[in-house]
């Protein structure tokens, strides 16, 4: 009875579990498809890093990305991937990215491959790049590309690439920190501190070279650097904060007792608030960017919240992470319709959550937000501090905030009671076109940069996936061993794809050294490497041609099978009769147990002999069955 009971009780288990099962499979999809939004969410989030203009001396000009035209570069502009930067004749630049500082010398050519939290890629066309990398995180890529070659560093170092006018020779020195250089054939060369190397072409051909003792550029980019590692401002906020270092020479720091750490910046305007002297640009891909006039006017404004203490404004950085999330403008806009068509802002107070008004995903916003409870201010923003105050909303008219022109001179303050009634947290029109800083000043530059559209520059460093193919054409200089670099086997690394430059005549800047005609057996290995070459590719087309035969020969027997159904018919009844013995007759008589005959001295001994007899399925004539023969 008691084991009845318990086949009863299983038996309704199973039941349960069989009709629940069609509930698990829903629930299992919906998280699958749930976790692969997701991601494909956060893929589509753009990127937290980037870079700025932190110091210039003389002219400059840049390109944004997918724009061909040059044109004058605003302070505290963001630099993201496909921008580009070229420096006149006795000019300078520094750009910063937070964790790595690059220096610029006169006449370069400098472009932004890749930007991103995973890394950093850069092009360096023309002219003369220092890189100091402070700080490496986990699978972080540091790179900087040249046309013959691809350096990326491998820790923390000091770095200088030289690349000559015609792009096909190029520099590199090591002050600190270790480098892998990259050439195309796939070899690989590893340079520690206190090493250089030049190389021509792009086959990592070493050219003897002076060895390299400074000179006025890297003096200035040294002196900017330690001035960057006594910055005051890294007390008090991260390196990975771009702009931290112009906070030192305009404002001071001081103890709040609500907001903590804060700092003050130096103003002389009576009327000044945060996001009102300057300007509203748009950069892809995220939209409305403010760009401040002030020369400190970059991290306050993309990082932190701002509070007003009695009379002054402060910025409060709050608690960072190492490398906080950029934000193109930490404020709210307001929308107003009828008669008085405008857009105005407020600055974020200190705690306040800030919502993107671009499409991101949850863990952008987290990021962005971080160290702030996301559910206490929602976005109807009606507990903000800042809503209805009128010192601290800045309005301009539609028609002047959407082709970008300056607020310095056209912002207006608002009545409260168009504040209140005022939609908040509307986005702002979009262009009408893409907006443009400034007209391109190249008259006054002394040496003319680059067109453009006749850059032979390559897909893969601006935006699009393909790749050229590079050839081998061009003509490379003497082979000969550098004497403070040393070789190694290939490492098993993704190798960047080389670009190619077409050969010019002019003479390189700090190559003074006189080329000299190719060594005889290096002739000889190339010829040797390039049969071997050949040999290995017709070898491959031949199994590939013997594997397509192969292929269709199965394929049209299987399609003569399929075609003949009688056939398949016949072949599947013969498969199900048993088949006859080898060397018998169907209806023949089963052979006899054969048996051993004793010989014949034996048998008359016995009184049984017996004439041997024939075995008839012996083929051997004359061969008898026993020990004896016939």
């Amino acid at each position: 009875m008691k084991s009845r009971h318990m086949r009863a009780m299983q038996s309704a288990t199973s039941r349960r579990l069989w009709r629940s099962l069609p509930w698990l499979a829903a629930l299992l999809l919906l998280w699958t498809a749930s976790s692969v939004f997701a991601q494909a969410q956060a893929d589509a989030d753009p990127p937290g890093r980037v870079a700025a203009l932190s110091w210039r001396e003389g002219s400059l000009v840049f390109a944004p990305a997918g724009d061909e035209e040059w044109t004058e570069l605003p302070a505290n502009r963001p630099l993201t991937t496909g921008d580009r930067l070229w420096t006149d004749s006795a000019s300078r630049a520094e750009v910063q990215l937070g964790a790595a500082t690059l220096h610029l010398g006169e006449e370069s050519h400098f472009g932004i491959s890749a930007l991103d939290d995973r890394g950093a890629q850069f092009i360096l066309l023309q002219g003369t790049l220092n890189a100091r990398v402070r700080e490496l995180a986990q699978g972080e890529n540091f790179e900087i590309d040249t046309p013959n070659l691809a350096l990326r560093a491998s820790q923390p170092g000091d770095y200088r690439v030289d690349v000559s006018d015609d792009g096909r020779r190029t520099r590199v020195v090591v002050q600190s920190g270790v480098v892998t250089v990259f050439g195309e054939g796939g070899d690989a060369i590893h340079l520690g501190a206190g090493q250089q190397a030049t190389f021509a072409g792009r086959y990592l051909a070493q050219v003897q070279d002076p060895a390299f003792q400074g000179d006025a550029f890297s003096q200035w980019a040294g002196e900017r650097n330690r001035a960057e590692d006594l910055s005051a401002a890294a007390r008090h906020v991260p390196r990975g904060v771009v702009g931290y270092s112009q906070l030192d020479a305009h404002g001071t720091w001081g103890q709040d007792p609500t907001y903590g750490e804060v700092w003050y910046p130096q103003t002389t305007v009576a009327d000044w608030a945060p996001y009102r002297y300057g300007q509203w640009t748009w950069v892809q891909p995220w939209g409305w960017t403010w760009v401040d006039d002030a020369p400190w006017g970059f991290a306050p404004f993309h990082y932190g919240r701002w509070a007003q203490i009695g009379s002054r404004w402060a910025w409060v950085p709050g608690r960072m992470v190492a490398r906080p999330v950029y934000s193109p403008a930490l404020v709210v806009f307001l929308g107003g319709g009828g008669s008085t068509r405008f857009t105005g802002w407020y600055p974020l107070g200190p705690g306040e959550a800030w919502w993107p008004a671009y499409r991101t995903s949850t863990r952008y916003v987290n990021h962005a937000n971080f160290n702030i409870n996301l559910s206490a201010y929602p976005r109807n923003y009606e507990n903000h501090v800042y809503r209805h105050r009128a010192n601290a909303v800045t309005a301009v008219r539609v028609e002047d905030f959407r082709p970008g022109r300056p607020v310095r001179d056209r912002w207006q303050p608002l009545p409260q009671g168009v504040i209140g009634q005022a939609q908040v947290g509307v986005a702002p029109p979009r262009p009408e076109r893409r907006v443009r800083e400034l007209p391109a000043p190249l008259q006054r530059l002394r040496a003319q940069p680059p067109a453009g559209a006749q850059l032979p520059l390559p897909s893969r460093f601006w935006g699009s996936r393909q790749q050229r193919e590079v050839q081998r054409t061009e003509q490379v200089a003497p082979v000969q061993q550098a004497p403070q670099v040393r070789q190694v086997q290939p490492v098993q690394q993704v190798q960047p794809r080389l670009i190619q430059q077409q050969p010019q005549q002019a003479e390189p800047r700090f190559i003074r050294q006189q080329e000299q005609p190719r060594p005889p057996q290096w002739e000889q290995e190339r010829a040797v490497r390039e049969q071997a070459l050949q040999r290995y590719q017709q070898e491959r087309l031949q199994r590939e041609a013997d594997h397509q035969a192969r292929q269709q020969q199965w394929e049209a027997s299987r399609q003569r099978q399929q075609q003949d159904p009688v056939r398949q018919a016949q072949e599947a009844v013969q498969r199900q009769q048993p088949q006859p013995l080898v060397g018998r007759q169907p209806n023949a008589e089963p052979p006899r147990q054969h048996q051993k005959v004793a010989p014949p001295e034996a048998q008359q001994r016995e009184g049984r002999g017996q004439p041997q007899q024939r075995d008839d399925n012996d083929e051997r004539p004359g061969r008898a069955r026993g020990w004896g023969r016939g």
